[in-house]
């Protein structure tokens, strides 16, 4: 019979540790937010991206606020052409 190891015991208890960095780009941003949005569906927690409550995906692509509030460059001029009766909201992705 095998005993479960403990905590005490030596070897490994914690996983290794993640890094994090800055991203460089613009594009290494689109490649990292893509995977973050994508990541619920090819998990099988949802069928869409959209449809993942905690995801910034709705804000990005269909422009409208979810449970996670992102500050964006265009939210903000948004808010500014708004203040001032200035232009339309634009819109930068559409789903697909």
């Amino acid at each position: 019979m095998r005993s479960q190891r403990t905590p005490c015991q030596p070897g490994n208890f914690w996983q290794k540790r993640y890094y994090d960095r800055n991203l460089r780009d613009s594009r290494e941003f689109t490649i990292k937010l893509r995977y973050l949005h994508r990541n619920p569906v090819k998990r099988g927690l949802v069928v869409n991206p959209e449809d993942w409550k905690w995801s910034s995906y709705r804000h990005y692509a269909l422009r409208e606020a979810g449970a996670v509030k992102i500050e964006s460059e265009w939210t903000a001029r948004d808010r500014e052409q708004q203040a001032s009766g200035t232009g339309a909201t634009r819109i930068f992705l559409f789903p697909g």
